[in-house]
């Protein structure tokens, strides 16, 4: 409310924050990743697994989808940093090779806390331009994070 009595609604953020949340791992390890994606990051990320259109489906045309593609870009563009060490207890710098060299387990753990932050984002439901909410997942397998007609 302002001085003069009138309500004043708080303007709507029409561009992605640029803001970085830091989360717990284990052993007392950390990643920050990104608040949220922009609109550009999350084009990237939907066409990230996507390799060509499958002329021989029987049933029509289907995308062929490299999920190995898709989870490489998917934690390139949410990490930011992290407190990983090598063997030798150096800090290894967060980028696509380093990602990839990951053990499966630390992966996993990185996709769970990342899961769990998108998760709790979507459930912030900021209004939809009629002024109520966005409406939910289709399906609660769908992670927003993947774009439309991502797996």
């Amino acid at each position: 409310m302002t001085t003069n009595g009138a309500v004043t609604a708080q303007k709507r953020a029409r561009f992605a924050s640029g803001a970085a949340v830091k989360l717990p791992l284990s052993d007392g390890d950390w990643v920050l990743v990104r608040e949220e994606l922009s609109y550009g990051q999350q084009r990237r990320l939907a066409a990230a697994g996507l390799t060509g259109i499958d002329q021989a489906a029987a049933a029509g045309e289907r995308l062929k989808v490299d999920l190995a593609a898709y989870d490489l870009e998917r934690l390139a563009l949410w990490v930011l940093d992290w407190s990983l060490r090598d063997a030798d207890g150096d800090p290894v710098v967060v980028s696509r090779e380093a990602i990839e060299n990951l053990a499966q387990e630390t992966a996993a753990e990185l996709n769970a806390a990342l899961d769990a932050h998108i998760e709790a984002q979507e459930g912030k439901a900021a209004p939809a331009p009629a002024g109520g909410t966005r409406p939910a997942a289709t399906s609660p397998s769908a992670r927003r994070s993947a774009g439309a007609g991502t797996p």
